[in-house]
């Protein structure tokens, strides 16, 4: 009958047509009955494996809708450098260099990731002599928290090829001492330059590292990812591919193109992967920024890729944080449109962090996705209050407007920008509560239902994903989470800390507390 069923549980289906059920039956990998009956008689089932949920709370698999894959890996294979590693200085940061240099061989690369300037005593970025004090024989590369700024020491500086004379890359920045014009080793927007010139992990680091964070994110309920990384092209899609292939990485993959990789592909599409609901290609990443003080790409190329995007048929997906940014994005989204016959495009504007009600209504009118981050509410929250204008501060993650306007939202992590617990994500979003618990626009808070499926069925729905995922319905894959407390019933604060107690995939156990309440018979 079932090759696994959930009984006596709380379920929260995301399926308007039965909103709550008590049972899940899973045969071949799919959902294949939810019910309002609590149990099911499988004693001559032979074979079904039987959970007893004991009135638990189960949901769709969480979704993150915007990470990293690759740069999380990586982040857990070097030297961790944010607060929650206890770096509290950039004196703490000199140490674990000074030790992670100890036993290697001069030349051999230190790196190390997550600093914040704002969380260091000296309130500022490390530089290069601060780097060259602590490693004189090895090249160092610091990637921030963000992933969009670098320090290098000297002699990374010199191994890269950057100098007084080097000009700035399209895009990036070479912080300069002012009197000399001397790189200090602070590099912004410059990721995609460092990938082409700095020695890669090895295979060795690269695999400990997606293993770690393959397990740390069916840990928080994480069943599927889209990865937003704005140089994936068909080398990393064979990277995937071998990735998945080897069980080194167990989440659901949806891999959007950098611009690059989306050329290469009008001339050939990927060749398709062997287990098709495991890797998916998905939109076209445009990352557009300010940081070297104007647009970037300017207006008319940032247009011309858009209309590319919109005319080949696929969704584009558009980096941008402030809001002149975001408008820009709107624009170049409008005149796509207007260019080619309208369909359902799901374009996507991804963070929107600045964003008034001017470019709701304009993002609205568009039919635009905002793919967004409420966990920074938590994580960076206290930063914004001290160092955002006030006048951007009004427009700080609107999450509440937008969603009020008519504006599908669907949430992430960023991760390694920030933790990938959805359920922090959660639970800044109904509460826009920092960590320190000071309040981010309260009234833009969202109710928990909406919160939940911003996770999970809005995640799928800005891929085009909702007939596979995100809802407990019939049909659907059968991936699904088992919490430990009911996020509805809980406190407030115990939100964002409710353990996973089993996180299910293709109707498979994937990871597990192994918590003696959750019965399971075969």
């Amino acid at each position: 009958m079932y090759d696994l069923v959930l009984v006596n549980a709380n379920v929260v289906t995301m399926d308007p047509s039965m909103p709550r059920a008590r049972l899940v039956g899973v045969r071949g990998g799919r959902i294949v009955e939810v019910s309002k009956e609590g149990r099911v008689d499988t004693t001559d089932a032979l074979g079904t494996k039987t959970i007893d949920c004991g009135g638990r709370t189960v949901l769709p698999g969480f979704i993150d809708a915007h990470c990293h894959v690759a740069a999380y890996a990586q982040s857990l294979a070097v030297l961790g450098l944010s607060p929650r590693d206890n770096i509290d200085s950039i004196a703490g940061i000199q140490d674990r260099i000074s030790e992670a240099c100890q036993g290697r061989a001069p030349g051999a690369w230190v790196r190390g990731r997550g600093y914040d300037e704002f969380s260091l005593s000296e309130q500022r970025h490390p530089d290069r002599r601060d780097l060259d004090a602590a490693a004189p024989l090895h090249p160092v590369k610091l990637t921030h928290r963000s992933g969009h700024a670098h320090v290098l020491n000297s002699l990374a500086l010199k191994e890269v090829g950057i100098t007084a004379e080097t000009g700035d890359p399209p895009g990036g920045l070479i912080d300069r001492h002012a009197r000399t014009g001397e790189p200090t080793g602070i590099l912004f927007g410059m990721g995609g330059y460092l990938a082409r010139r700095a020695p890669p992990l090895d295979d060795r680091e690269m695999e400990e590292g997606l293993s770690l964070a393959s397990r740390k994110l069916l840990s928080f309920g994480i069943t599927s990812v889209q990865d937003a990384s704005a140089h994936n092209d068909l080398r990393k899609w064979r990277r995937f591919g071998d990735w998945i292939g080897r069980a080194l990485f167990a989440p659901r993959v949806t891999m959007m193109m950098g611009l690059k990789g989306f050329l290469a592909w009008q001339e050939q599409a990927y060749p398709p992967f062997v287990e098709r609901d495991r890797l998916k290609v998905g939109g076209v990443k445009i990352v557009a920024t300010e940081t070297t003080g104007s647009l970037y790409p300017d207006q008319k190329t940032l247009g011309e890729n858009l209309q590319a995007i919109h005319a080949s048929g696929l969704q584009a997906v558009v980096h941008a944080v402030e809001e002149p940014v975001i408008e820009a994005a709107c624009l170049a989204i409008e005149h796509a449109q207007t260019a080619h016959p309208p369909r359902d495009h799901r374009h996507r504007i991804e963070h929107c962090s600045v964003c008034p009600p001017s470019l709701v209504k304009r993002i609205r009118d568009q039919g635009i996705i905002v793919v967004t981050q409420p966990s920074f509410i938590y994580y960076n929250g206290d930063r914004y209050l001290s160092t955002v204008p006030e006048r951007q501060q009004r427009y700080l993650y609107p999450i509440g407007s937008l969603a009020a306007r008519g504006v599908p939202v669907a949430f992430s992590s960023d991760f390694p920008v920030s933790e990938p617990n959805p359920l922090a994500g959660v639970y800044a979003a109904a509460f826009r509560q920092t960590k320190a618990g000071r309040s981010v626009l309260p009234e833009e808070g969202v109710g928990m239902f909406e919160a939940l499926r911003m996770y999970t069925l809005s995640a799928a729905e800005s891929a085009f994903e909702e007939k596979e995922k995100g809802s407990i319905a019939l049909g659907r894959l059968a991936d699904l989470v088992v919490l430990g407390e009911d996020p509805f019933e809980a406190d407030a604060a115990r939100v964002k800390d409710i353990p996973v107690e089993m996180t299910i995939m293709n109707g498979e156990v994937v990871w597990s507390l192994e918590t003696p309440t959750l019965r399971t018979t075969r």
